[in-house]
């Protein structure tokens, strides 16, 4: 009960949904925010923007469970398993549940706010730019025509004038977001989360394959989803690189802040038990008692933060 109060779970939890729910509607109205990305030109004989287009092979549906509500899903019942025994009767059972999923929340937010910033801010073309925007210019040419074929012309005055049947307005306005790539950023970051997560919890079947098995499943389906999106010409190789470089690099830092934060409470338990029972030996005026081993677990708490 004492940890239950000196934790207070009500203000900390009212706080963390406040700030994830701020965070979560600022990424998810990021273009309206920001504003349009920023406007880059084209040579006509670039040969990266003529790739045709494709569907996806991963489809943004398929990419949010793979990405993100599975890995959340599996999280949440994953800690409840570990975390259950003998029910959930006071705030220290549910804290580690309550913990990992906040991070991770939080690490997705944090990756794609970045991961916004670099769409707006960069405004690479994707691959097949040409193939959708058909663009014309100013002169009323276009790049078909024989004045610039072969022609080094640096072209940022156009108008997109489509020609595929199923071109929209968000395909239009899509055509500048290439980097980084958000299908392997999310890919990597939900799934290499998921995997670091087992490996730090030795979950399942500690001293098998399992485990490893399982992690090498789910980097197995990050690595599809994100060549997925160099295969439909989705992405230049390179967005593909930072997107995933994004999501791992992220996913390793917020599991590292999860595991010190689980330290750091267990630690606090442990002192908090130290100095109960001390007060109990003291008040029951023992002469000649030893220091407590927890002494020096109190030594290694403090030490390691």
């Amino acid at each position: 009960m004492g940890s239950s109060l000196r934790f207070r779970p009500p203000v900390y939890l009212l706080v963390d949904v406040v700030l994830l729910g701020f965070l979560l509607v600022v990424v998810e109205n990021f273009r309206f925010i920001f504003g349009p990305p920023t406007s880059r030109g084209f040579f006509c004989n670039d040969e990266s923007l003529m790739y045709p287009y494709h569907e996806n092979t991963v489809s943004p549906t398929l990419l949010h469970w793979l990405g993100l509500y599975l890995p959340l899903i599996s999280l949440f019942f994953l800690e409840s398993f570990l975390s259950y025994e003998g029910g959930f009767a006071s705030w220290g059972k549910l804290w580690p549940v309550y913990n990992t999923v906040r991070w991770f929340l939080y690490g997705y937010v944090f990756s794609d706010l970045l991961k916004g910033i670099g769409k707006h801010t960069i405004g690479r073309l994707r691959p097949h730019f040409l193939a959708v925007c058909r663009p014309h210019f100013a002169d009323g040419t276009n790049c078909s025509d024989a004045a610039n074929r072969g022609v080094l012309n640096y072209h940022s005055d156009y108008i997109c004038r489509p020609d595929l049947p199923q071109t929209s307005e968000d395909m239009i306005r899509d055509l500048t977001v290439s980097f980084p790539s958000g299908h392997s950023t999310m890919a990597f970051y939900g799934l290499v989360f998921v995997a670091l997560h087992l490996r730090r919890r030795r979950w399942p079947l500690p001293g098998s394959l399992l485990g490893p098995v399982l992690q090498l499943a789910c980097v197995a389906v990050a690595s599809f989803v994100a060549l997925s999106r160099v295969m439909d010409y989705k992405h230049h190789w390179s967005d593909v690189a930072a997107g995933s470089l994004l999501g791992v690099g992220t996913a390793f830092a917020v599991v590292q802040a999860a595991a010190l934060k689980e330290r750091e409470r267990e630690c606090q338990e442990e002192q908090a038990g130290a100095k109960q029972e001390a007060a109990v030996f003291e008040g029951a005026a023992v002469k000649g008692v030893q220091q407590m081993p927890h002494d020096l677990c109190l030594v290694t708490c403090q030490s390691s933060n």
